[in-house]
């Protein structure tokens, strides 16, 4: 009986396993099991992939800060005119707020190296480290091109006088133009500007001769050729001269205001020697010039210096005259030294000079 029993049993055990009713159940149970996994799965990783999103967020966040610390370390160190370790330890300490963070500036100046390191507090931290930092301080600058109205040992005595500028320029330019009368009276003033923003150096006058000094930043379009009224028709000279700064969108600033006076007539070997100035940026422009009441020719520049565009530039209309240049790119702040040239051939003339020291300093 209990064998039979048995029997039975397996039967229906049997019978109720291969059930498809019973399979259902079996996957249904095996199906919600899986699922309460994932869900345990998912429920865990969730806030863990966010919390990991946050933080690069706000890692980059902190790069970036730590990014602007170093264009603001650069720009604020070119605009005093920093460039020796003893200056750029100015920066060290310096921090911004900016947004949910921050930026500190450490002036390394062992190895002439700036570390920048942006901040979002309690959260992410970055930091930049610029080698070299203080050759990304310097402006270049560099001579481009010149142009005159008449040209050397030709005739000009239009009132006002109309010069074409150079060709090649770029908006960024500095302008220096020059304006030479061989008179005893008058003011030099601008005609006709051109479309660009002038600024008029103090007029340096003597018998025979008035020099001045117009500059500008050039804004990239001529409205039309700048002129000069010099209130006289007698033997008027313009001279241009363009310099190029590394940066492009550079504003010029006067560096070394201008110094001017006259000269006697030199003896043998007629020399004349304008007077160094001292400049206070790296890089700046030092530029000189020498206006006699004859015609001219110029030689013997002192070392270091150069001569822009033609050795000079003479006027044969009326009594004559004559102007000459020279410029000289100071990498390092100081003294620039006296500059001197030679009035090679009909020399012995008395005349006038300037010079004046310009900046580049970049946006």
């Amino acid at each position: 009986m209990k064998r039979f029993e048995f029997r039975l049993n397996r039967f229906m055990w049997g019978k109720a396993l291969f059930n498809p009713r019973g399979l259902s159940v079996l996957f249904l149970v095996i199906a919600m099991l899986l699922m309460v996994t994932i869900g345990y799965v998912l429920s865990y990783l969730l806030p863990a992939k966010q919390k990991s999103t946050a933080l690069t967020v706000s890692s980059n966040q902190a790069f970036f800060l730590a990014q602007s610390g170093v264009e603001f370390a650069v720009r604020y160190a070119t605009d005093q005119g920093w460039t020796t370790a003893a200056e750029l330890n100015g920066l060290d300490g310096t921090t911004r707020n900016l947004g949910k963070g921050r930026f500190t500036l450490d002036y390394n100046d062992l190895n002439n190296s700036l570390i920048s390191i942006g901040e979002i507090p309690n959260i992410s931290r970055r930091r930049i480290v610029v080698s070299n930092f203080n050759s990304f301080l310097t402006m270049g600058i560099t001579y481009v091109a010149s142009a005159s109205n008449p040209n050397d040992n030709g005739l000009n005595n239009s009132n006002p006088t109309t010069i074409v500028p150079p060709a090649g320029m770029q908006a960024g330019d500095l302008v220096l133009m020059i304006a030479q009368a061989r008179a005893s009276s008058g003011t030099l003033t601008l005609a006709n500007g051109g479309g660009q923003t002038w600024t008029a150096e103090t007029q340096q006058n003597r018998p025979n001769c008035r020099l001045r000094l117009f500059w500008c930043r050039f804004n990239g379009t001529w409205s039309a050729n700048p002129s000069v009224n010099f209130g006289s028709a007698n033997c008027n000279t313009i001279v241009i001269h363009v310099f190029r700064p590394t940066n492009p969108n550079s504003v010029w600033q006067v560096d070394v205001p201008q110094v001017s006076g006259n000269f006697a007539a030199p003896i043998s070997p007629y020399t004349v020697t304008i007077p160094g100035i001292t400049t206070l940026t790296n890089g700046a422009l030092v530029f000189a010039t020498w206006a006699s009441v004859d015609d001219n020719t110029w030689g013997s520049l002192t070392a270091g210096w150069t001569t822009p565009g033609m050795n000079q530039y003479r006027n044969l209309a009326g009594s004559d005259s004559s102007q000459t240049h020279a410029y000289k790119v100071m990498a390092t702040a100081g003294a620039s030294g006296n500059v001197s040239k030679n009035q090679l051939t009909l020399g012995g003339d008395g005349g006038a000079y300037f010079i004046i020291g310009f900046r580049a300093v970049g946006i």
